[in-house]
């Protein structure tokens, strides 16, 4: 149990991380959609994020949103997918040995 939490964790601070990186970008361009078409910083994130949670995790992420609702369900979206090894295949997932890699471990 306490593996799993401190999995969460890091992945809460990579998650703060990111965003802090996101909003420092958008001080100097405030153009969103320079940013989503120049960068590779939300690949990882969504090779395991389920489709239905991504669009959720992008404005959380533009907006800087970090409610511990929203924020938990982004974490415990990454968790679930991960440990469910017989979740359908998306075509973001075709390039993953399994399906339940994590990029992040």
């Amino acid at each position: 149990m306490n593996n799993i939490l401190s999995n969460k964790e890091d992945l809460r601070e990579m998650l703060f991380a990111l965003q802090d990186k996101v909003a420092a970008k958008l001080s100097v361009d405030p153009n969103v959609d320079n940013l989503l078409d120049s960068t590779d910083l939300f690949d990882q994130w969504e090779a395991v994020l389920p489709d239905a949670e991504y669009p959720i995790f992008i404005m959380a992420v533009l907006n800087n949103i970090r409610s511990d609702v929203v924020i938990d369900t982004i974490l415990n979206s990454v968790l679930d997918n991960a440990v469910t090894p017989d979740r359908s295949v998306s075509a973001r997932d075709t390039g993953s040995v399994k399906n339940n890699d994590h990029p992040f471990s």
